[in-house]
């Protein structure tokens, strides 16, 4: 079995900042052991159905969590509006070099503040 020390720290970050304080609690709340708390928690196997489980629970992405992906809360911000939906299928059609371009173009206009 291979562990990912940065995927436990991830967990241990989730937990210290979520509404569990006790280890014990939240595994009684996930139908899981103790044991296998600490187990992720130290970076060992969890099963995808346990990170969903854990990732929903502590309100976390899901990325974030397993992947270190993102940041902790970017799945409260994954709405897209339509004229981001409009300006994602239309970069589908450029070359790479093309979208790369458009988006260093993007990134160098000042982000606007009402």
């Amino acid at each position: 079995m291979t562990y990912d020390m940065a995927r436990g720290r991830r967990i241990r970050e989730a937990i210290s900042r979520g509404k569990f304080r006790k280890v014990h609690a939240l595994a009684a709340e996930l139908d899981v052991s103790v044991a296998a708390v600490s187990r992720w928690q130290n970076g060992g196997h969890t099963s995808l159905e346990s990170a969903c489980a854990l990732a929903d629970l502590l309100d976390v992405s899901l990325d974030w969590l397993l992947l270190g992906r993102g940041t902790m809360d970017w799945h409260r911000n994954s709405a897209i509006s339509p004229t981001e939906l409009q300006m994602v299928l239309a970069l589908r059609n450029r070359s790479a070099a093309t979208r790369s371009n458009l988006v260093g173009l993007v990134e160098s206009i000042p982000p606007e503040h009402p």
